[in-house]
């Protein structure tokens, strides 16, 4: 199975350097879309990516995850701040999605190259949540090792290599040494060019005398440990704690990896099992509340027949008040500020549901906080749609990066799904039948039935002139390629049979 794994994730790799020349030019235009966000952010990406598409790879002997982690280990050098991390994976996110579009533009292109880029930029992600949460993670780990007394410790700190510095993460002391919180939390706050510099800054706050014994220094991966010890310590008690921390990140990582896989697998399970639109999207709704950390979910498509938003589905909603949901999209603030967001499958969160929805949804719904999920589809580069998800009634809440990551994955899942089915979609919610005129029916009836231009002319008495006036009107009100295309769709949309 690895083998495998490992194939698909080199085809990956192969097919993009394949596009690499069209690739930069597209992303050359999708920095100026994007330099209003975020321009120090962008830049620093934009160095990242030149190091990949640049990076020399033995062609003989090509190692798809050494690559990544480099990558990694200078992702996570310049963006290190951790407002910034969800703009990073959206980055990310937006690269995937130009290589489907390039992709899609080739015949030859088959689904399993879609699958290899995909499988390319998801084991990405898996190294991004290594640095998600993990502050939480070390404090833990810390106040661990020193309550175990295997090792004896005064206080031991994680500090983080920056671009440009060395950065405080975490303080823990022992519970025989005690230190006051405010002092830990100047701490937290110590920056420096020399990490010397801050063990003795440290030393200096937690009160550390200076016949103490001297601070070790140990090196792991991106991070380093000060320890301040209470005992002399052995060479085998540094690689001892050593060892624990780098097991402690693999632990952490493995277990990140698997629950987003998980939840991720489980939606997917559960689309699979449907079996009409109705079952699709109530399999969208309630599996982002069964999978996700949310409580309410609504689902509202863009219905491209009559330039609007219509609700179709919600999940400890009423699906009747949703389903009357029928809006001008573009005159909405949700589509008007975040619409580039949303077409590059980023999830928006808002801790204010007035700064993107009309009012009267807001009190109806007794929204505060809010999470908006585009419905994406990578390899045909379409929005259909958006999922707005909050914990309930009058219910403030935040969200953690490892949850606006996964939603990514589910956004796009359940755009594979609608996408599968959305003419009938469409004709089941809110698509009028009266899309073709009853005359535009009878031709494209007789041209589903095999009659040509000519025959069908003569069996409706009308002209072969007016008849293809017909079929141009039909195949562009259906957005078909042609009129077999047109006859496809409608009998789909069940406007003829």
């Amino acid at each position: 199975m690895k083998h495998k794994i490992d194939q698909l994730l080199l085809k990956g790799l192969t097919l993009l350097f394949e596009h690499k020349e069209p690739f930069l030019k597209r992303w050359k235009h999708q920095l100026t879309k994007l330099n209003y966000q975020n321009d120090d952010l962008v830049a620093r990406f934009e160095t990242i990516i030149e190091m990949a598409i640049m990076k020399p790879v033995d062609e003989r002997n090509p190692n798809v995850d050494s690559l990544i982690f480099s990558l990694f280990t200078e992702w996570q050098a310049r963006f290190s701040k951790k407002e910034e991390e969800n703009e990073s994976i959206f980055l990310l996110t937006t690269i995937e999605n130009l290589f489907h579009q390039l992709l899609a533009q080739k015949s030859s292109t088959t689904f399993l190259d879609h699958q290899a880029v995909h499988s390319f930029f998801s084991r990405i992600l898996d190294q991004t949540f290594l640095s998600q949460n993990v502050e939480a993670q070390n404090q833990k780990w810390l106040k661990s090792i020193i309550s175990t007394n295997m090792v004896p410790i005064k206080w031991v700190a994680v500090v983080k290599k920056n671009q440009q510095d060395y950065q405080v993460e975490t303080v823990i002391c022992s519970d025989s040494y005690k230190v006051d919180n405010h002092l830990l939390d100047i701490c937290t706050s110590l920056k420096a060019g020399e990490i010397d510099h801050l063990s003795l800054a440290i030393q200096k706050l937690v009160g550390a005398s200076s016949d103490d014994y001297e601070i070790i220094q140990i090196p792991c991966i991106n991070d380093n440990l000060l320890i301040c010890p209470d005992d002399l310590l052995s060479g085998e008690q540094i690689s001892f704690i050593k060892g624990m921390y780098l097991r402690q990140l693999k632990l952490h990582q493995l277990e990140s990896k698997m629950e987003w896989k998980d939840a991720s697998l489980l939606f997917l399970q559960h689309l699979i099992q449907t079996k009409s639109v109705d079952d699709g999207l109530n399999a969208i709704t309630r599996g982002l509340v069964d999978y996700m950390p949310f409580k309410r979910c609504a689902l509202f498509l863009y219905n491209h027949y009559v330039d609007k938003g219509i609700g179709v589905s919600g999940y400890n909603v009423s699906d009747f008040t949703v389903q009357q949901i029928k809006e001008e999209i573009f005159t909405l603030p949700l589509i008007d500020k975040y619409f580039y967001s949303l077409t590059h499958s980023q999830p928006l969160y808002f801790s204010n549901a007035l700064d993107i929805l009309p009012k009267r949804y807001v009190q109806e719904y007794q929204l505060k906080s809010l999470v908006v999920l585009p419905i994406f589809v990578p390899t045909k580069n379409k929005l259909l749609g958006i999922a707005l998800l909050d914990q309930g009634a009058e219910t403030p809440f935040e969200v953690l990066p490892e949850t606006m990551t996964t939603l990514i994955k589910f956004g796009q899942y359940a755009g594979e799904l609608l996408y599968s089915i959305w003419d009938e979609t469409l004709q089941q919610f809110g698509c009028p039948q009266t899309i073709l005129t009853l005359r535009e029916k009878e031709v494209l009836q007789l041209i589903a039935d095999g009659a040509s231009i000519s025959e069908a002319a003569e069996k409706l008495h009308l002209s072969s002139y007016t008849v293809r006036d017909y079929v141009s009107a039909i195949i562009q009100k259906l957005a078909a390629k042609n009129r077999t295309d047109a006859a496809v769709k409608a009998i789909k949309m069940k406007l003829i049979s």
